[in-house]
C-alpha cells in the first residue's frame, strides 16, 4: 500500500483528485489531502508520503519551498506537480530534481490516474533495482566482521543446521576456511579484561589482541576469529593453502603452540592484558565444532592453579578428571547451555516446530538411561522445566496452566516412571504452552480490530479520523502493518471496510425522508453533496436521490 498526499489551495481541486485517486482499487493506495503547503508539512511530520501531487503556486508554502522540505525529511518520496500553462518557468527548476514531474491541471482525472500508475510503477522498479541492490552489497562489506562473527557464533552454539554450514556461505561471509575439512578450535580469554571499566574500552583490547594474534599466525595458517557473549575469544583454524593433509595438520598445530607464547608476551607488554589459552590438539568436523567448543570452555573454567595466564595443549589429561566424577553418561546426557537458551528463545517467539524438534532432539539422549536417579538426566530435565517455569512465570499462566499440566510435576521428574514418560509429560507442556500463545495472539488481534472498526464506525463523519495514519496511532502500530492485519483478521481490505461501513450508514440516513442529503454527506464524511454523489453514483449506479426515490416507491 503507498501513501498518497494531494495538495491544493483550491478546495475543489484537491477534493476532486482526492475522490479520484480512492477509486484506484488495483493500486490500494492510502490517500490524504490538504489545503495548504503548512497543512501538508504537518501531515509530513506525522508519516511518511510515497507519493504527493501538489499545487505549484500556493500562498504561505508554495509548491518549490514544500518540495524542499520534502527532500528534507523524505528524500525517497515521488513529488507531481499540477501546473497551469504559464508556470512552466516555475517548474523547470523544480523538475531538475530526481523523483519529480508534472502534469497539466487541464489534461484531466484520466491523465492522473495514469501519471500515478506510472509512478508507483517506478517505485517497484526502483525496489529491485540493481543500483539498490550494489549498496545492500556495499554494506554487506562492511558488515561483514559482524556476520562472520555471528555465524561463527551460531556454529559453536549449535543454532545452525549442519546443511548451513558449507563453502558458498563461507565465501559470502568472506571467511578464508574450507567447510569439507576439519578445524582446530582455540579459545582464548582475558584475565584482565574485567578490570575495564567500559564496554567499548573492553572491545577495543580484545581488537587489539586478535590483531597481535593475527600478526604472529596469518602467515602459515588459515583462520576466522569471533569473540563470544562472555567475550572469549575463538579462533577456528585449518593450514594454510591446500596443505591439509596429515602432515600439514601437525605442521599448523606445532606453528601455533609454538607462537602462543609469543601472543602472551605480545599482549601483556603491548595492552596490558593476561591470557589463556586452550588449543583443541586434534581437529574435529564441522558437524561436531559445538561439542567440542563446549568441551573447551569447561576445560578454560576448570582452571588450574590460578588460571591466569594458563596454556593448555593438551586436553586429554582434563578430560580424563573431568569425566571420573560425572560417570559413563555424561556426554549422552549433558546439555550445553546453548540449547537451553535456544529453546527459551523458540519458546519466547512462537517458534512452535523448531521448539518441537530441540526438545526431541535432547529427549533422544536419554533414551538408553534407566534409572531415574541419573543426576545428569535430572540436571537435563530440571533445565528444561525451568525454562517451561520461567515463562509461565513471565506471562503470567502458572494459574491458568498449573490443574491442566499437573504443575508439581514439572520441577519433580519423580513423579515419572521413566524418562519416556517424563519427556512425554514435557511435550504436553508445551503443546499447552503454545495453544494458550496461539490463542492469546488471536484475542489479541480480534480486540485491536474491534477497536478499529468501532471508531471508524463513530467517527466516519471526519475523515481525518478514519486516515490509515490516525487508526494506527490508535493502537501504536505502523501503517502498513495495521493494514495487513486488518486483512489477515477480517479478510476484507481496510479501506474497503471504511468504503462499506459509509456506504451502509448512507443508505440507512437516505431511508429517512427528513434528512437533507447534504446532511447526509457530511455524516459519512463527505464535505459536500457533490462529492458524495459522485461516490454513491459510482458505487451503486445511481444517485442519492434516485435510491431514496427508489425506496419510497418499493
Amino acid at each position: 500500500m503507498y501513501r498518497v498526499l494531494v495538495v491544493d489551495d483550491e478546495m475543489i481541486i484537491a477534493d476532486g483528485v482526492y475522490e479520484v485517486l480512492q477509486s484506484i482499487p488495483q493500486l490500494e493506495l492510502d490517500v490524504y489531502k490538504a489545503y495548504s503547503g503548512i497543512e501538508a508539512m504537518r501531515q509530513f511530520d506525522r508519516t511518511r508520503f510515497d507519493i504527493v501531487l501538489t499545487d505549484i503556486r500556493m500562498p504561505g508554502l508554495d509548491g518549490l519551498q514544500l518540495l524542499e522540505k520534502i527532500r528534507e525529511r523524505w528524500p525517497q518520496c515521488r513529488v507531481i506537480f499540477l501546473t497551469g500553462y504559464n508556470e512552466f518557468s516555475y517548474i523547470y527548476s523544480a523538475i531538475q530534481y530526481e523523483r519529480v514531474s508534472y502534469l497539466l491541471k487541464t489534461e484531466g482525472y484520466e491523465k492522473v490516474i495514469q501519471m500515478v500508475e506510472h509512478t508507483v510503477a517506478e517505485i517497484e522498479t526502483e525496489l529491485r533495482a540493481q543500483s539498490l541492490l550494489k549498496i545492500a552489497q556495499e554494506q554487506l562489506d562492511d558488515m561483514r566482521g559482524m556476520l562472520q562473527n555471528d555465524y561463527v557464533k551460531q556454529i559453536l552454539n549449535e543454532q545452525l543446521d549442519v546443511r548451513e554450514i558449507n563453502q558458498e556461505q563461507f565465501d559470502e561471509l568472506g571467511i578464508p576456511l574450507k567447510a569439507d575439512h576439519p578445524v582446530l578450535i582455540m579459545l582464548g580469554r582475558s584475565n584482565s579484561l574485567s578490570n575495564r571499566t567500559t564496554y567499548s574500552e573492553k572491545s577495543r583490547q580484545l581488537y587489539r589482541i586478535k590483531k597481535i594474534a593475527e600478526q604472529y599466525m596469518s602467515s602459515h595458517v588459515s583462520f576466522i576469529d569471533a569473540v563470544n557473549e562472555h567475550m572469549d575469544l575463538i579462533w577456528l583454524i585449518q593450514p594454510l593453502g591446500n596443505n591439509l593433509e596429515q602432515e600439514g595438520w601437525e605442521r599448523t598445530l606445532t606453528f601455533v603452540q609454538g607462537n602462543l607464547e609469543l601472543v602472551q608476551a605480545a599482549c601483556r607488554e603491548s595492552v596490558g592484558e593476561i591470557l589463556s589459552f586452550v588449543l583443541d590438539d586434534s581437529t574435529v568436523a564441522w558437524g561436531g565444532t559445538a561439542e567440542r567448543f563446549s568441551t573447551l570452555t569447561m576445560l578454560m573454567n576448570y582452571r588450574i592453579g590460578q588460571g591466569g595466564g594458563m596454556l593448555l595443549l593438551d586436553k586429554q589429561m582434563v578430560e580424563h578428571e573431568l569425566q571420573k566424577s560425572d560417570g559413563s553418561q555424561r556426554e549422552k546426557s549433558q546439555i550445553r547451555q546453548a540449547k537451553l537458551d535456544q529453546l527459551a528463545d523458540q519458546l519466547e517467539h512462537g517458534q512452535r516446530v523448531e521448539f518441537r524438534n530441540t526438545l526431541l532432539a535432547c529427549a533422544e539422549s536419554l533414551k538408553n538411561i534407566e534409572s531415574m536417579h541419573d543426576v545428569p538426566a535430572q540436571e537435563l530435565y530440571y533445565s528444561i522445566g525451568l525454562v517451561f517455569l520461567s515463562y509461565m512465570n513471565r506471562w503470567n499462566l502458572v494459574e491458568t496452566v498449573a490443574t491442566q499440566i499437573g504443575l508439581h510435576k514439572l520441577m519433580q521428574p519423580g513423579e515419572h516412571e521413566s524418562w519416556r514418560v517424563a519427556f512425554e509429560y514435557l511435550s504436553r507442556v508445551e503443546e499447552i504452552l503454545f495453544n494458550l500463545q496461539n490463542q492469546e495472539e488471536e484475542r489479541r488481534a480480534n480486540a485491536i480490530i474491534s477497536l478499529i472498526q468501532k471508531h471508524i464506525k463513530d467517527h466516519l463523519h471526519n475523515p481525518d479520523e478514519v486516515s490509515l495514519v490516525k487508526l494506527a496511532e490508535l493502537v501504536y502500530f505502523n501503517p502498513s502493518y495495521l493494514s495487513r492485519l486488518f486483512k489477515q483478521v477480517t479478510g476484507t481490505n481496510l479501506s474497503d471496510y471504511i468504503s462499506a461501513t459509509r456506504l451502509s450508514r448512507a443508505k440507512s440516513l437516505l431511508e429517512n425522508p427528513n434528512i437533507k442529503i447534504q446532511e447526509v454527506a457530511e455524516q459519512v464524511g463527505y464535505g459536500t453533496a457533490t462529492n458524495f454523489t459522485r461516490y454513491f453514483r459510482k458505487i451503486t449506479r445511481m444517485t442519492p436521490l434516485e435510491y431514496r426515490t427508489s425506496i419510497f416507491n418499493k
